[in-house]
């Protein structure tokens, strides 16, 4: 079970999200530090890629929660145990 691809594949597609959040968390802070540093041009493109970065997660979430449902199913019906 542990060689299969498709779970393997699965698992390592899981950080995705994580790391877009984190991403538009840091232009959080980055947007922050520019707003004491009074720069406008700065504040608006930290504000725009958090944006991006935070839709992009969102999305990778929902992706990842359908390929979840399909690992369960992949899991019940390839990975079961047949008699021989």
């Amino acid at each position: 079970m542990l060689d299969c691809t498709t779970c393997q594949w699965i698992k390592w597609s899981a950080g995705i999200p994580l790391v877009l959040l984190f991403g538009a968390g840091g232009f959080l802070i980055l947007a922050q530090a520019a707003v004491v540093q009074d720069n406008a041009a700065a504040v608006l493109l930290d504000l725009y890629l958090a944006t991006w970065a935070y839709m992009l997660a969102v999305a990778g979430a929902a992706l990842l929660t359908g390929w979840w449902l399909w690992k369960s199913f992949h899991t019940r019906t390839a990975h079961a145990l047949r008699p021989y």
